[in-house]
């Protein structure tokens, strides 16, 4: 298991920083060691104001010697005597080994096998079973209810709507609710769907009816939230990270299997439900919205909150209101996320079209981002290309920067880069490129190119010489040089055209003229 912090809960941290969150806060709301914590915000700390302690010669509180002990003793243990009373005489000599494993939250038949075996218990596991259901009814789990202030956080769930006609058949819905944690003050609507892009709106939505944009937002661990849910490192969307970044606002998703920790819009779903849509039927979804904003005004926002036991509008309005951050002008642009795998050619395939990436990420796989307008790639968390989205299947978008240096973009391209190497072997060879690419053969390009590869394998000297000798014999092949380069690489070459004027084999002249004139 790693030691790190991913790159995800880093960036929470930092939000919750930015706030104004303590490490404490940030420790107990994220499950993060607050040494964790501190560690990670301490790795880019700004400078400390010199009066920030306080006016200079103020002391720091001494902590009383006792209080580690205080707070030790501080959880009351449970008296045998406060358990339920039994029936079974097997069980009377065990009620305080019982109320021992009560406290560590054991389940019945762990209980009833530590009481064979460390105090060899004799009667049934049943009678164990009944004893433990009768102790947890009586003792139930303790919850702490938590004050929020003005501004600092919603809470995001949904629950079941009723099923309308959509045009075509009746399709379930979904009621989404947004709720102020300080006011109760809440946002609802009915979706067709959870998915991100609805998620997303709905926020929105929730934002303008508020008029105003809360500091985080506590989220269920839905997929269009968070990825992969854990108690100290949950993994959130990346689109959805994108999207508070955008607003300013700092996702903070709830431990699994703890709905009580939203437990203020957990009420509020049932409330609406029960309230607003139980036995009602709607002939569309816009009329079932138009009418959720008719009941919010009429009644929702002006009931005495059971709770707090004043009028939600007016602890809205009167309070919470100005707390609030303002809008943005423009809506977040909202985008689809995935991964591809690069192809050969440098480039990965999004709805039917193809997008040239960097050439070095060839065989490797990019997250990708992507919506009507555009197609970003990421590579580490870094975006490597970005280009316009095309609506036609089968189109290819590159950018020539994605290319290997070495590689030309086009024919054209190409036909100079090899005259430039040519010449860089010598004016021969030069001169044979130029001639072979100058000729209208549609097989000159591929002729060239197995010219080119000669250039690793026989020194610059050689192939041009090589190049010479087709040049004078005007023949424009691939294989005649390669074939020049082997003979003169083994010295066995004789240039044809140098006759030889003197040899011991050959007569002199005046000898054949001797034969002539006899």
């Amino acid at each position: 298991m790693s030691n790190y912090l991913s790159m995800n809960k880093k960036q929470l941290l930092h939000q919750f920083n930015t706030l104004g969150w303590s490490k404490r806060r940030i420790s107990r709301e994220t499950g993060i060691h607050r040494k964790t914590v501190a560690k990670y915000l301490n790795q880019n700390v700004p400078e400390v104001p010199a009066d920030f302690l306080g006016e200079k010669g103020q002391s720091v509180p001494e902590v009383p010697a006792d209080f580690l002990s205080k707070k030790r003793q501080s959880k009351p243990q449970q008296a045998t005597e406060s358990l339920p009373l039994t029936n079974s005489k097997s069980l009377l000599a065990h009620l305080d080994f019982i109320a021992e494993k009560l406290e560590l939250d054991l389940t019945a038949q762990r209980v009833y096998q530590d009481l064979v075996e460390e105090r060899d218990y004799k009667g049934s596991y049943y009678s164990v079973k009944r004893y433990m259901a009768k102790c947890k009814k009586k003792t139930p789990k303790y919850f702490e209810r938590l004050s929020t202030f003005p501004g600092k956080e919603a809470q995001v769930d949904y629950g079941d709507g009723p099923k309308i006609w959509d045009g075509n058949k009746m399709r379930k819905t979904w009621v989404f609710k947004m709720t102020l944690s300080h006011s109760k003050h809440a946002y609802e609507e009915l979706v067709w769907s959870q998915k991100m892009e609805s998620f997303f709106r709905s926020h929105e939505n929730a934002f303008k009816a508020f008029g105003g944009v809360p500091e985080s937002v506590k989220i269920d661990n839905l997929k269009s939230a968070v990825l992969t849910a854990n108690l100290y490192e949950p993994e959130i969307n990346p689109a959805y990270l994108a999207f508070c970044d955008h607003w300013g606002i700092a996702p903070n998703p709830c431990a699994p299997y703890h709905p009580e920790q939203k437990g203020r819009v957990e009420k509020d779903v049932g409330y609406t439900k029960s309230n607003a849509l139980k036995g009602r039927e709607f002939k569309s979804i816009d009329e079932a919205n138009l009418f959720l904003k008719h009941w919010n005004k009429r009644w929702a926002r002006t009931r005495i909150h059971g709770t707090v036991k004043k009028q939600v509008w007016q602890m809205f309005t009167g309070v919470e209101r100005k707390y609030l951050k303002p809008l943005k002008e423009k809506p977040f642009p909202y985008f689809n996320i995935g991964k591809r795998k690069v192809d050969v050619y440098g480039h990965i395939e999004v709805k039917g079209s193809y997008y040239s990436v960097p050439h070095y990420l060839i065989g490797k796989q990019v997250d990708i981002r992507f919506n009507d307008l555009y197609v970003k790639s990421l590579f580490e968390n870094e975006v490597v290309s970005s280009h316009k989205a095309t609506p036609n299947k089968g189109s290819v978008r590159s950018k020539a920067e994605h290319r290997p240096p070495e590689k030309p973009v086009n024919q054209e391209q190409e036909e100079m880069f090899h005259l430039a190497r040519a010449k860089k072997v010598g004016a021969n060879c030069f001169r044979l490129i130029y001639k072979m690419l100058s000729m209208d053969d549609i097989r000159s390009i591929h002729k060239v190119r197995g010219i080119m590869t000669l250039i690793k394998k026989y020194p610059a000297k050689i192939l041009n010489e090589a190049c010479d000798i087709a040049l004078g014999r005007y023949t424009y092949s691939f294989q005649m040089v390669k074939s020049l380069c082997e003979l003169l690489e083994k010295d066995d070459y004789i240039e044809e055209s140098a006759l030889l004027q003197e040899h011991e084999l050959i007569r002199d002249l005046t000898e054949y003229q001797s034969i002539i004139d006899q």
